[in-house]
């Protein structure tokens, strides 16, 4: 699983790939494992041929970076990945989910001045909870699964997603991007990919997928009907811009529950992807486990 890559024209940010870091990563993955193109990988997945040493290449949330720095490296190794995309990031109002982690990995000197002020500034809303958090924290495993997190990335990521409101969250951030004067709209140019990119993605024989509509954080707090909504604006979007059935999926932030698998099943996905390996057995053809390459990236230098 990838997410983002940097060169020239990208600014490195946390977790980041360059064009010699991913070459680099796929060398060193295919003499470990056989790495299937995704059309292939799909089709032996149907048919129940998987081996053990079969891996596939995916690519999350429609990032430009993705297209101007991954897709050249593709070529070179005659390999098509999947690419999930969520649609929003393709009006006027995109969810602000990576337009957010823009702003903390590029406008402080370390992303962890930002989560310092980030945290002090959550904690003035209210101290009485604020240390009721820390309390009911300190006794999770919270985001374990995930070992490539440091202790301030789980932090940031209960707060904003199990103790802030959204709307108080959205407004902590609007607050600190004011102060630095962040450039919001010259951003969103440059983040994501266009229409006419996935047009492109979809006639090199790259499979698209679906990711959601506004890429929720937390995909199960929602009601089923909002699920709903979420796939099928999804999925109409990305049908009417590659003129062909969306079959494949990746959860956001990994997170679902048995209505998510519902929704899905009845709309016809055939595979979809979880955010990391936390399950040894796939008990149903839209949990399949992924590794992030921030993993293998350990890995490889340990």
């Amino acid at each position: 699983m990838f997410h983002h890559f940097h060169n020239d024209v990208h600014q490195p940010s946390q977790g980041s790939l360059s064009a010699a870091g991913f070459r680099d990563m796929l060398n060193w993955l295919s003499q470990r494992y056989s790495i299937l193109g995704a059309n292939e990988y799909l089709q032996k997945f149907e048919s129940g041929t998987i081996c053990k040493s079969d891996i596939c290449l995916s690519f999350d949330d429609a990032l430009k970076s993705q297209y101007d720095v991954a897709i050249p490296i593709l070529e070179e190794f005659n390999l098509d990945g999947f690419f999930f995309v969520y649609s929003s990031v393709f009006t006027d109002k995109p969810d602000f989910l990576e337009i957010y982690r823009f702003f903390r990995t590029t406008e402080f000197e370390h992303v962890d001045d930002f989560y310092s002020e980030f945290f002090r500034l959550v904690e003035e809303s209210d101290r009485n909870k604020y240390r009721l958090a820390v309390k009911n924290f300190l006794n999770l495993d919270y985001l374990s699964e995930y070992n490539f997190y440091t202790e301030n990335d789980k932090w940031f990521r209960y707060l904003r997603d199990q103790f802030l409101t959204l709307n108080k969250y959205h407004s902590i951030m609007n607050n600190m991007i004011t102060k630095k004067n962040f450039k919001v709209d010259e951003v969103k140019k440059k983040l994501w990919m266009t229409e006419d990119n996935l047009k492109t993605i979809h006639k090199k024989g790259h499979v698209v997928g679906l990711h959601s509509y506004s890429h929720p954080t937390q995909m199960s707090r929602l009601s089923k009907e909002e699920q709903f909504n979420e796939y099928k604006k999804n999925f109409e979007h990305l049908s009417r811009i590659i003129g062909n059935r969306i079959e494949t999926m990746s959860h956001p932030c990994g997170d679902y529950n048995n209505d998510t698998l519902q929704i899905l099943k009845e709309m016809g996905i055939k595979m979809g992807f979880r955010s990391n390996m936390g399950i040894i057995s796939i008990k149903t053809p839209l949990e399949v486990p992924r590794e992030d390459h921030a993993n293998i990236f350990k890995e490889m230098y340990s």
